[in-house]
C-alpha cells in the first residue's frame, strides 16, 4: 500500500519527520506544500492531506512499471 509521509527540507535535502523502511532505489513522488511557521491550522491541513492522500490507494493496489502502459495520455 501506498501511504504519504511528512517530510521537510534541510539544506536542499528532503527529511523524512519519522523513520520509515523505503528499498534502496524506490522512486517516490514528492508534492511541496508551503504552510504557515507551527500552527494548529497547520497541523490540521497536514493530517488532512496524509489521511486523504492515504484513501486515495487501496490494499491491494498493484505496482505499475513504465512497461505496463499502453497508451500515454497527453493534457494540454
Amino acid at each position: 500500500m501506498t501511504s504519504g509521509h511528512l517530510a521537510i527540507v534541510k539544506n536542499g535535502k528532503i527529511e523524512l519527520v519519522d523513520p520509515v523502511s523505503i528499498p534502496e532505489g524506490t522512486k517516490v513522488f514528492i508534492i511541496p506544500i508551503v504552510l504557515e511557521p507551527d500552527t494548529e491550522e497547520r497541523e490540521n491541513w497536514e493530517n488532512f492531506s496524509l489521511n486523504n492522500l492515504n484513501q486515495c490507494y487501496a490494499e491491494n493496489e498493484p505496482e505499475y512499471n513504465i512497461e505496463s502502459i499502453n497508451n500515454i495520455n497527453f493534457t494540454k
